[in-house]
């Protein structure tokens, strides 16, 4: 229902108001109600300055009072009444806006403050004033009419600045084509000797995704004039003079710290908006700047592992190793990280350029091989030996066999492993880590969780379907929220590992995380279980010898050389 019909007191109060308004400002002339097509409540009105006349309404939204009315000049106007207005014709930015409206706030103010803005600039009388502006303009309201943009790193602005006057220089620029939108990223740009300068702070491999063109770069004087783009032929002139080919349908011209990308297309020539670097400023914590010497083993591409792979590059890991065989299908995608540009492809790439998407400084190994699967024994003991390079491996798969064999070579090589499974159903997961010399072995500690589990005499749905070789059994059921809300826990546990606080976030072992009621385990959602653990075994001590059976040991092994 319209405001004005489920609050009458309120609608009369506004009528009150303005009548009473127009009673006492000699300014305003009242012209009436009336309603537009969508039933807005709509006031009509003259507001005189001297001999000017500017006709106005007062158009009143649908939720009023929890949002303001605006004030629109009326009629066809072409001309800009104001600095404090959105274009010709446009509405009047007032004292009182949505971000410090409150509902005691009426339609009379509204006008009083137009008044006062149309007075102070368009005085009758005396020198006209300039109003301050609490109007702050973002980059995206600036930009919303300007569908051809050129993004400018910090990189790219640095290595604009190196550039000498006279200089030109051959680009290499992405086209990021979206249906709204054009931008354009110069990844490549090659010097005078010859020599490839590239963009630290674009992924390498983002040519793939785009169209690429090339543009000549011209630093100009400050004092010259930049090209018109009142005509092609104009622009072309005025390019040629510059030192242009006439054929170069791209071009950017720097002049100070300014850079201007140009078109030209048929019959339309003009200027792409430019999208500045943003200010140094860091997002995350200084600790996190330690991630990026760190490399993090990850097993498992799928809807969790994709997850926890952004998060990590996010978070600054500089360094990944992949382990994944399937391949992504269109039904993976409502729960995986990548999108229908990846289906057909082996999880692992995709996951990798999006690792590279995320964060390009990475470096992101990969092995096509299936864990603990029927793979040759060389595979197997290649990624086995790659895994064991990293600082902690991250397992997300939530296989049986593939815990096992983690399990072992971690614990015999004293290797931190992270791992996590979101139950079937979505209604919680778990997540684990075992650092060695602070948590029993992962045996043992998946054994004190299926005790956990067991004494609450709840057994959790595992996922008995093989989705890397489409055996049988029934899918997970999990949305995508779910594997997010496990994603993140075991992200946040993984740099944990990482970054070996002190103390830790996590001051046990193990958590097991509803995210839905679930009889006999959870009442509500985020409720979280800690999941204690045994004190660690003590160490079984090498079998002992002495120097002469060691030696003779020794002797054996020497032979099994000597024989090849």
């Amino acid at each position: 229902m319209w405001w004005y019909l489920a609050d009458l007191g309120r609608f009369k109060s506004e009528r009150l108001g303005l009548e009473a308004l127009a009673a006492s400002a000699d300014w305003l002339t009242p012209l009436g109600w009336r309603t537009d097509d969508t039933k807005r409540l709509i006031f009509e009105a003259d507001i005189t300055i001297g001999a000017r006349t500017y006709p106005v309404y007062l158009s009143y939204p649908s939720h009023f009072p929890h949002t303001p009315p605006s004030v629109y000049p009326r009629g066809d106007q072409t001309t800009l009444w104001s600095n404090h207005q959105f274009g010709p014709g446009g509405e009047l930015c007032l004292e009182y806006r949505p971000d410090n409206w409150t509902s005691d706030i009426t339609g009379a103010m509204l006008l009083e403050s137009a008044h006062r803005l149309l007075f102070t600039e368009n005085p009758a009388e005396g020198e006209a004033e300039r109003v301050p502006s609490a109007h702050e303009v973002s980059l995206g309201q600036t930009l919303r009419t300007r569908n051809l943009r050129m993004l400018l790193t910090r990189g790219l602005m640095a290595f604009f600045a190196g550039m000498k006057t006279g200089e030109m220089l051959k680009s290499n620029m992405l086209v990021l084509c979206r249906p709204e939108t054009n931008v354009y990223v110069i990844d490549k740009v090659t010097k005078s000797d010859g020599e490839v300068w590239t963009d630290p702070d674009v992924p390498l491999k983002l040519g793939s995704e785009t169209f690429e063109r090339s543009a000549p770069i011209l630093r100009i004087e400050r004092t010259q004039a930049l090209p018109p783009t009142t005509s092609v032929a104009d622009f072309k002139a005025a390019t040629k003079k510059l030192g242009f080919d006439e054929d170069a349908a791209t071009i950017v011209i720097l002049r100070g710290d300014k850079a201007h990308c140009y078109f030209a297309y048929g019959e339309y020539a003009g200027e792409a908006a430019t999208i500045p670097p943003e200010p140094v400023a860091h997002r995350l914590d200084e600790s996190h700047e330690r991630l990026r010497g760190m490399s993090a083993a990850l097993i498992g591409c799928g809807s969790l592992g994709s997850k926890v792979a952004a998060m990590l590059a996010r978070s600054g890991v500089g360094n990944f190793y992949l382990v994944d065989d399937d391949l992504l299908l269109p039904d993976n995608l409502v729960r995986h990280d990548l999108d229908w540009r990846d289906v057909g492809t082996h999880k692992v790439d995709a996951v990798a350029q999006r690792i590279k998407n995320v964060n390009p400084d990475a470096k992101v190994h990969v092995r096509k091989v299936r864990m603990a699967g029927q793979e040759s024994s060389g595979s197997a003991e290649t990624a086995i030996t790659s895994l064991l390079a990293r600082d902690v491996i991250v397992n997300a798969t939530a296989n049986p066999s593939v815990f096992n064999l983690v399990a072992a070579v971690a614990e015999s090589d004293q290797k931190p492993v992270v791992w996590a499974e979101v139950f079937g159903g979505g209604f919680g997961g778990l997540m684990a880590r075992y650092r060695p010399g602070k948590e029993p072995s992962p045996q043992l500690m998946r054994r004190a969780i299926e005790n956990w589990f067991a004494e609450r005499g709840y057994q959790p749905k595992t996922v008995t379907r093989d989705y890397g070789t489409g055996g049988d059994g029934p899918p997970m059921i999990a949305d995508d929220a779910d594997v997010a809300s496990i994603a993140a826990a075991t992200a946040r546990l993984a740099i944990d590992t990482l970054l070996a606080r002190e103390p830790s976030y996590f001051p046990v072992s193990a958590y097991v995380l509803g995210l839905a009621p679930e009889d006999g385990l959870f009442t509500q959602a985020f409720e979280t279980f800690p999941v204690p653990m045994p004190e660690s075994p003590p160490q079984e001590i090498p079998f002992d010898m002495s120097a002469e059976e060691a030696t003779a040991e020794i002797v054996e092994i020497a032979k099994i050389f000597d024989k090849q």
